[in-house]
C-alpha cells in the first residue's frame, strides 16, 4: 500500500495554515492579560486532532469554512484540557517549556484553560457548527470522568485491562472520536459515514493513548519534555504495568509498595526496567498496532480518495512516533 504524504496534499496544508492563523487570532482578540498567559502556548503543537478534523471532513467533502472552525475549536478544547492537565499533575514542563500553572499558578492556570473552552465554543455557535458542539460537549464530559476514574484508580494494582480501556475511551479517544465525526458531518456526510468515521477515531484514540503510555517507559526526558516515568509514580498504572502485574510474581512483589501509594526513584526504575524487560512493553505495543489494524480496516468502507490515504498514514504514524 502506497502512503500518502499530507505535504503532497496542498489542500491539506492550506487547511492547516488557516488552522494555524485563526488559533493566533483567538489569541490575539483577548485582552492583554489573557494575549500575555496565552501567548506561545500553541507553538510547537502536533496538530493531530485539526488534522482529523480536516481529514475525516476532506473524505466526504471539499475543505471549507466550517470544518477549519470545527478544527480549530477542536484544538482549543484539546489545548485547555492540556492546561488543566499540567495543574492536576502539577507538571513545570510541557514539551520542554515551562507550563502555565508553574509560571502564573493554580487559579490562573484554570481560568486560562475556562477561556479556551469558551473560546471554542464561541466559534462553534457563531458559525453555527451545532452538530459539532454536541460531539465535542460529550466528549468533554467524557474526558472529565476518565480523569475522575484514573485519580480514583492511582496505585491500584487491581486495575484489570478492561479497566484501563474504558477510561482511555473517555479521557482521550472520546475526543480524538468527536474529531473525525465533526469533520465528516460537517462536510455533510450520512450518519452511517459520520458513525464509522467516529469508530475509526476511537481506535486510533486507543492507540495513541497506549503508545503514549508506551514513551513514558521508554522514552527519554529531553524528546517527551517531561520526565520518564512520571505515570507510574503518579500511581497511574498504565497497560505495560498492568501486563506486568498480570504474572502473579510481580505482582506479590510490588503489591505492599504500590498499594501504600509509595514509589521511589529505586522502585520507579526496577518497574520501568521489568516492564521492558519481561516483554510487557512489546504486548502493549501489540494491543496498539491492533487498534490501529482495526481503524485502517474501517476506513475501507470509506470512498478511495487521497485523503483517506492520508488518513491511514497519519493512523500508523501514532504509533510510530517518538513523542
Amino acid at each position: 500500500m502506497i502512503q500518502v504524504k499530507e505535504c503532497d496534499i496542498p489542500q491539506i496544508s492550506q487547511g492547516l495554515a488557516y488552522v494555524e492563523d485563526e488559533l493566533l487570532h483567538a489569541v490575539e482578540e483577548s485582552d492583554d492579560k489573557i494575549r500575555d498567559i496565552l501567548s506561545g502556548l500553541f507553538d510547537g503543537g502536533k496538530r493531530i486532532r485539526p488534522r482529523l478534523v480536516l481529514l475525516s471532513g476532506m473524505c466526504f467533502g471539499e475543505l471549507d469554512e466550517k470544518m477549519i472552525h470545527a478544527a480549530v475549536a477542536a484544538e482549543l478544547i484539546h489545548t485547555a484540557s492540556l492546561v488543566h492537565d499540567d495543574i492536576i499533575d502539577m507538571s513545570d514542563y510541557r514539551r520542554n517549556n515551562p507550563t502555565i500553572n508553574s509560571i502564573f499558578g493554580n487559579h490562573i492556570a484554570v481560568l486560562a484553560g475556562d477561556f479556551l473552552f469558551a473560546k471554542a465554543f464561541e466559534i462553534l455557535s457563531e458559525h453555527e457548527i451545532i452538530n459539532s458542539m454536541l460531539y465535542f460537549v460529550n466528549a468533554i464530559q467524557n474526558m472529565c470522568s476518565g480523569e475522575i476514574i484514573q485519580s480514583y484508580r492511582r496505585f491500584d494494582i487491581s486495575i484489570t485491562e478492561q479497566d484501563y480501556m474504558d477510561y482511555i475511551d473517555k479521557k482521550t479517544a472520546s475526543l480524538i472520536c468527536a474529531c473525525c465525526m465533526a469533520g465528516a458531518q460537517s462536510a455533510g456526510a450520512g450518519s452511517h459515514e459520520i458513525n464509522l468515521i467516529g469508530s475509526f477515531g476511537y481506535k486510533i484514540g486507543r492507540a495513541f493513548q497506549i503508545t503514549d503510555d508506551i514513551l513514558d517507559v521508554t522514552g527519554d526526558k529531553k524528546t517527551l519534555g517531561k520526565s520518564v516515568g512520571q505515570d507510574i509514580t503518579e500511581g497511574d498504572i498504565s497497560l505495560p504495568f498492568i501486563y506486568l502485574l498480570a504474572e502473579s510474581d510481580n505482582s506479590g512483589r510490588y503489591a505492599d509498595k504500590l498499594n501504600k501509594g509509595s514509589l521511589n526513584e529505586d522502585l520507579k526504575q526496577i518497574l520501568i526496567n521489568d516492564a521492558i524487560c519481561s516483554g510487557a512493553v512489546d504486548r502493549a505495543q501489540s494491543k496498539a498496532r491492533q487498534y490501529v489494524d482495526e481503524a485502517v480496516e474501517l476506513l475501507y468502507e470509506v470512498p478511495h480518495s487521497i485523503y483517506r490515504q492520508a488518513l491511514i498514514a497519519l493512523a500508523l504514524n501514532l504509533i510510530d512516533r517518538q513523542f
